[in-house]
């Protein structure tokens, strides 16, 4: 009876440890589960495949309007610095769109710079009926101010798409998608009463295709444009691929392609590619040699 009581009391502890141990694998195992979900961030690879074929900006941008309605890009302005940037699902970006006629920014009004997580975007979880759709910089109005208060009312407008070209014009550079306006500007200092008008002019860049590069992010391919704007910060700009453009590189139009303009205004000049070594530097990829030297520095 004794030995009986003791096989019983020796089991009921095996199955006790057994128990506690099985409750402690699954507390840890759903903890390790509720830090993937927290941190799990895919990373973007470069597509280093070489391309079947090439298709310029302005074939690109037609298409994915013609197809589409419209074409849409997520853009990021960083200033340079010694960190590395990785592109990943939990970048920020703007939401802009162009329909070949006007351009459409989309706000989140959650996020402080009104800023959308790329992951978010690829894996469609954006509630865009809560976000402010609206003219990418159309009449816009700023009152109580601590300088005073301003209002500028559009008279003219429109989208522009434009190449600049070097010296000699033969070659093309950069091309750009920008916003001209012609208006009045209506000002007036803190606490007075009478306004102050002023015809302005206003020509604000959108986004400039330069250094072009290839990536990867969940299975999806997108093409990517970097460069540098007159004010010394970087713009990255991502567009998706769809059939017509993920298997090509892209290339610039020749000065003078139809319904693209030659022009060689100074600003645009300012608007440099980054070279694709300083690209390399800037942003990094899993698995590169950048990346393995950073993690060895840490």
């Amino acid at each position: 009876m004794k030995k009986a009581i003791s096989v019983l009391m020796v089991a009921a502890c095996m199955l006790c440890m057994v128990t506690a141990c099985e409750k402690k694998d699954k507390k840890e195992n759903d903890t390790s589960a509720v830090q993937a979900t927290e941190t799990d961030c895919t990373a973007a690879e470069r597509v280093t495949t070489e391309p079947e074929g090439e298709i310029t900006i302005s074939e690109m941008i037609d298409q994915r309007i013609k197809e589409e309605g419209k074409i849409t890009l997520y853009r990021m302005r960083i200033a340079e610095s010694n960190s590395p940037v990785e592109i990943t699902e939990d970048l920020k970006v703007k939401i802009i769109s162009y329909d070949g006629d006007k351009l459409t920014g989309y706000k989140n009004p959650d996020d402080f710079l009104m800023e959308t997580r790329l992951g978010d975007i690829i894996h469609n979880k954006v509630d865009y009926s809560t976000y402010n759709i609206g003219a990418y910089g159309g009449n816009w109005k700023r009152y109580d101010n601590e300088f005073g208060d301003e209002k500028y009312v559009e008279e003219e407008g429109y989208v522009q798409r434009e190449i600049t070209t070097d010296d000699s014009g033969n070659n093309a550079q950069l091309e750009t998608l920008y916003l001209y306006s012609k208006g009045t500007l209506y000002s007036r200092d803190a606490g007075s009463k009478e306004w102050n008008q002023t015809e302005k002019e206003d020509s604000l860049d959108i986004v400039s295709f330069g250094t072009f590069d290839r990536i990867k992010l969940d299975g999806k391919t997108y093409m990517t444009f970097c460069v540098r704007d007159n004010l010394d910060l970087i713009e990255y700009d991502i567009i998706p691929d769809n059939k017509f453009t993920e298997n090509k590189t892209v290339v610039y139009d020749t000065p003078g392609t139809e319904k693209t303009t030659v022009n060689t205004v100074d600003y645009l000049k300012e608007y440099q590619a980054v070279p694709k070594e300083e690209l390399e530097q800037m942003i990094v990829f899993p698995g590169s040699k950048k990346a393995e030297s950073s993690q060895a520095a840490d």
